[in-house]
């Protein structure tokens, strides 16, 4: 019988926040859960990132390279709106640093949805990616606007997962967190000077880790085995 410490891994996706049946659905598809049963929390959690998307580089408008994923703390200053009725052209919100003007740009932008997410006169910290036409800087799309007070919550490391139709990166990211949140605290049956001399993660640790690679993979692999999860 499995220990009841392990329940929490067992539950069905659908008990996450914000996943209900036709994401526990899509979900279930991309973890190969068998047919008929749905994927449970302890397959989304071996389901690991694939690529890690940096966003410590903080250079400055002026100093960001080209193509390079960037981190701006810049001001607001205007909009300029595309003409109504006319989809082709973007909006472009124009924001400053101490270095120089950025073009934030945004192709069909929802109807007061930039005016909220950038108004003029605050400041905001952007992060996406730098293109420059014509020596003049620019973002398409940052992938993250958050307020100054909002900055803990940018994720300056964000892990990057393998997705299917129904399943944005937002969701993902929220369910891997609850998911992680709820991780049992497993007794660790490695001996402890030699966890110490290998620097080796326990399990919770090691799948929060940023910097999970094949050796932590197997490492927590083994000891879900140890404690029966692995093959139930």
């Amino acid at each position: 019988m499995r220990p009841a410490l392990l329940n929490p891994l067992f539950r069905p996706v659908t008990s996450l926040a914000g996943i209900g049946p036709k994401t526990g659905a899509a979900l279930s598809r991309l973890l190969d859960a068998p047919e008929g049963e749905e994927a449970r929390v302890v397959d989304l959690l071996f389901h690991l990132p694939v690529a890690l998307v940096d966003r410590r580089n903080q250079p400055g408008v002026a100093l960001a390279p080209e193509g390079a994923i960037v981190t701006l703390k810049v001001r607001v200053d205007r909009h300029q709106k595309p003409p109504r009725g006319n989809r082709r052209v973007p909006y472009r919100v124009l924001a400053h640093d101490d270095t120089g003007e950025v073009a934030l740009t945004f192709f069909h932008a929802p109807e007061g949805g930039v005016e909220k997410l950038l108004p003029v006169g605050e400041t905001r910290y952007v992060s996406g990616r730098m293109e420059w036409f014509n020596g003049r800087p620019s973002m398409v799309h940052p992938d993250h606007v958050v307020a100054e007070a909002d900055f803990a919550s940018l994720p300056l490391i964000e892990p990057v997962y393998p997705m299917t139709a129904g399943i944005t990166k937002k969701l993902m990211l929220r369910a891997v967190d609850d998911a992680l949140a709820g991780l049992p605290d497993l007794p660790d049956w490695l001996d402890g000077p030699l966890r110490r001399k290998h620097q080796w993660p326990d399990f919770a640790e090691a799948l929060r880790r940023g910097d999970v690679g094949p050796e932590v993979v197997g490492l927590v692999a083994t000891q879900l085995s140890h404690h029966g999860v692995i093959g139930l």
